[in-house]
């Protein structure tokens, strides 16, 4: 299972990561972030999230 995660960086510094769906496969999830046209994010394992083995977004923002 893999999670649709997009980035949000604000002016004032920090960044947060928000969960928007969980889908089945990451083809399905690719699909949905190119739908949705989300520029800054992208589709991770959700069992990343469980294990506590998430990077935050800081890490993964290219701005």
């Amino acid at each position: 299972m893999f999670a649709l995660v997009p980035f949000i960086c604000y002016l004032g510094g920090g960044c947060e990561d928000i969960v928007v769906d969980i889908y089945n496969s990451e083809q399905q999830c690719l699909y949905a972030l190119d739908e949705q046209r989300i520029r800054q994010g992208g589709c991770f394992p959700v069992e990343d999230f469980i294990d506590g083995f998430w990077q935050p977004a800081q890490q993964y923002g290219d701005f």
